[in-house]
């Protein structure tokens, strides 16, 4: 071939152009050399989340990622849904690599293996426990799943399923996350339940209790430590706390829980005034030590200290009954079980924000009066058709419809979180331990419902009400009291008057109306006057008597003495303004039998409603992983064709006027012609009717035929509507390109017109 010839130089021009397009296919698709693009999608679905990209950035560069993806190539086995699937898989994990490149370190390294049916890749597949599908009768297997490993710690995701696209990119996250961290975080659990499990028992033939679901889930990404609920302390290496139903919780055991919280713990509770599973399935189960029943566990809980210094109201004995959100327990419908939509949750919070419904059952309610530094976050409420029951009338609800129900007009608060600088509930320091009750001694409060009157033997009685309630107040000492500032005047005492002190005497009680002072008794050398200093202070000289005792006291009052600091290391203040408390109404919500179900198909365990998401995305917040968070809102790329689907509505709602009118006018025809063709259980055949009829008859007919006529009209819109979309998205493309190409071909002849 002549080089030197137009044929030569069409040839050589056609050769190189070949080598320089399969070099740029090799450097962009097969070395991701260059490989950049644009992202436009509205909810960016090709570009990380910063989620992802703060994970990668924490990873150490000298003990890299290794992603082993395992990917059926062969076209006779695998199906078309997973070749589209694995493609997008494989830009996803492109995009991992490039983003965890850093000053020249690459943090993750991409291996991608083909284990179509009989290779070695289908075996290093099976060592990895990647899961292979069966697709024919053969035997023949397709692969599509991912290794995860860093050091010798190592996470698999058997396969990566289609239907779960919107979790891809958060599965792939957290499992990097998980190799990478060189210890678990550690999640405390404290509860009155055993939902942690128990052991068996071999002597006496009994079986254990397997952990909630819960608990099983959080062991996969957490090391979960029990906090027995009698505790005085809290490790320092928890990360977060969760306590779930604290029935009958001691003031030490609050104290340790509000020391925790001041050492910059997190905390998560759930409190309930009526459980179901405490109520129902530990206290009629037997003790594996001795053969009887179960201790009864108060189906009631709350953390009264701790929700007071908080600016937390909750009462313990009222139920939220709810008639818009109603839900099925027991078999019927009732407003004390509630399915709450995605429209009473909070879309602004991270852990509330994608999902779609939650269940409450029998939950309780929260008033929040934040405290100065404190700011309260509503997570999920109510609806205003709700109010607050108590027990006797939520168990009339749970066996009756709903009749007579009055609404608040009100939302109820069922979860919230607060967050801020956080100050102790005790003040006055660590609280002493509570005096034992008698045994034998009755439950007082609500029975509960499924509970003989006076409730189980041996049911610990619920706090509230007498001295429990003081037991935070100030210890009495040996010394008097100081007066109350509040009172209108100081209430009077009698002292000695000599200057060597002696025993004070006991004050008597003040007057509703505080007399004028009036001259000593005639009970020699004594007089009257008003204590001011605080307990165990020197005797004050003898007070002056007409106005300076009146101003003594209002300046007494003005400056109320401070309680001293406690000397036993409480801390009084947290030691950060980033605590966070995240507080629900409810703990039956967590137990296995409403917050997963089994699945048909695989036998496996599924979460319903958002119960079990909702927890795991608040223990991943409080322990520091909120990255993960942002990934899990990822959308999916099999997006309806939303505005085909608003055209077509356009389009019907101009014909549905014709339609509605039409088969309203069949309706009453029919209506007519029925009571026609029957009397007393016999055809008809008068004349009359039988003209009647058949002129019905034609009617209908005629407006069956209007009817087909309306329908091919719209049918027709519809069909130009889609057809002039599809054209424009099909062509207009190429138009573009070809208009942009006329309009610089145009100014570039007229630009060598003008040279």
């Amino acid at each position: 071939m002549n080089l030197n010839s137009k044929e030569g130089t069409a040839g050589l021009t056609a050769l190189l152009t070949i080598a320089i397009v399969i070099t740029v296919n090799f450097l962009v698709g097969g070395l991701g050399f260059l490989n950049g693009r644009f992202d436009v999608t509205q909810d960016r679905l090709y570009t990380l989340s910063d989620g992802t990209r703060n994970i990668l950035d924490r990873l150490n560069p000298d003990e890299p990622v290794t992603i082993r993806y395992y990917v059926t190539t062969e076209d006779r086995v695998m199906p078309p849904v997973l070749k589209t699937h694995s493609r997008m898989v494989q830009d996803l994990l492109l995009e991992f690599q490039k983003a965890s490149q850093k000053a020249g370190n690459q943090k993750v390294f991409l291996e991608k293996l083909a284990p179509n049916p009989n290779t070695e890749d289908e075996d290093k597949a099976r060592e990895d426990e990647v899961q292979g599908v069966p697709v024919n009768n053969e035997g023949d297997n397709v692969y599509l799943g991912l290794a995860i490993q860093c050091g010798k710690q190592k996470e698999v995701l058997p396969f990566l399923n289609p239907n779960e696209e919107t979790a891809l990119e958060y599965n792939i996250a957290r499992a990097i996350q998980k190799v990478s961290r060189e210890k678990k975080t550690v999640v405390g659990v404290m509860s009155s339940m055993p939902i942690i499990g128990s052991p068996m028992f071999p002597f006496q033939k009994q079986q254990g209790q397997q952990p909630w679901v819960l608990i099983q889930r959080l062991r996969m990404d957490y090391e979960v430590r029990e906090v027995q609920m009698g505790a005085t302390s809290i490790d320092s290496d928890v990360n977060v706390l969760v306590v779930v139903h604290p029935a009958d919780i001691t003031e030490q055991a609050e104290y340790a829980i509000d020391q925790y919280l001041m050492k910059g713990g997190q905390v998560v509770a759930l409190v309930d005034p009526q459980c179901l599973v405490a109520q129902r399935v530990y206290s009629q189960q037997q003790n594996p030590m001795t053969g009887q029943p179960g201790g009864v566990i108060n189906p009631s809980s709350d953390l009264p200290n701790l929700f007071k210094a908080w600016g937390v109201g909750y009462n313990k004995t009222d139920i939220v009954a709810d008639v818009n959100y109603r839900t099925q327990l027991m078999g019927r419908q009732t407003a004390v079980a509630l399915r709450l939509p995605s429209e009473a949750l909070n879309k602004n919070e991270r852990i509330t924000s994608d999902l779609q419904s939650l269940l409450f059952m029998m939950s309780g309610s929260f008033d929040v009066n934040a405290k100065d530094g404190v700011t309260a976050t509503t997570l999920a409420s109510s609806s205003e058709a709700s109010d607050l029951v108590d027990s006797t009338e939520a168990e009339k609800l749970m066996r009756e419809p709903v009749s007579n129900f009055n609404s608040s007009g009100k939302k109820q608060t069922l979860a919230v979180m607060l967050k801020g600088k956080f100050k102790t509930a005790f003040p006055g320091g660590k609280p002493a331990p509570a005096p034992e009750k008698p045994s034998g001694m009755p439950p007082s409060g609500p029975t509960g419902f499924g509970m003989p009157p006076g409730g189980f033997p041996g049911m610990r009685p619920p706090e509230g009400g007498g001295a429990q309630d003081d037991a935070n107040a100030p210890k009495t000492s040996a010394t008097p009291a100081p007066a109350p500032a509040a009172a209108p005047a100081p209430a009077p005492v009698v002292t000695p008057v000599p200057a060597a002190p002696a025993a004070p005497v006991p004050a008597p009680a003040a007057p509703a109306t505080p007399a004028a002072p009036a001259t000593p008794a005639a009970t020699p050398g004594l007089s009257i006057q008003p204590v001011a200093a605080p307990a165990g202070a020197a005797p004050a000289a003898p007070a002056p008597a007409g106005e300076a005792k009146k101003d003594e006291a209002k300046k007494d009052e003005a400056k109320p003495a401070e309680p001293a600091k406690p000397t036993d290391g409480t801390i009084l203040e947290s030691q950060n303004a980033e605590g966070v408390v995240m507080l629900f109404a409810d703990a039956d919500m967590m137990y296995d039998a409403f917050a997963v179900q089994q699945d048909p198909m695989t036998g496996g365990l599924v979460a319903v409603d958002g119960n079990l998401p909702m927890f795991l995305n608040a223990v991943e917040i409080l322990s520091g992983g909120g990255d993960l968070l942002q990934v899990r809102s990822r959308a999916s790329t099999r997006r309806p064709f939303t505005k085909m689907d608003e055209l077509r509505e356009n389009v019907e709602k101009l014909f549905r006027p014709s339609l509605t009118e039409k088969q309203a006018e069949m309706d009453k025809i029919a209506e007519k012609i029925g009571p026609l063709k029957v009397k007393n259980g016999q055809l008809v055949v008068d004349p009359a009717q039988a003209k009647q009829i058949q002129d019905l008859t034609l009617k209908r007919q005629q407006l069956q035929k209007e009817v087909r006529e309306i329908k091919k009209d719209q049918n027709k819109d519809i069909d130009f509507t889609e057809n002039m979309i599809t054209l424009l998205n099909v062509l207009g493309v190429p138009l573009l390109v070809i208009i942009i190409g006329l309009t610089l071909a145009m100014r570039r002849r007229s630009t060598t017109a003008a040279a």
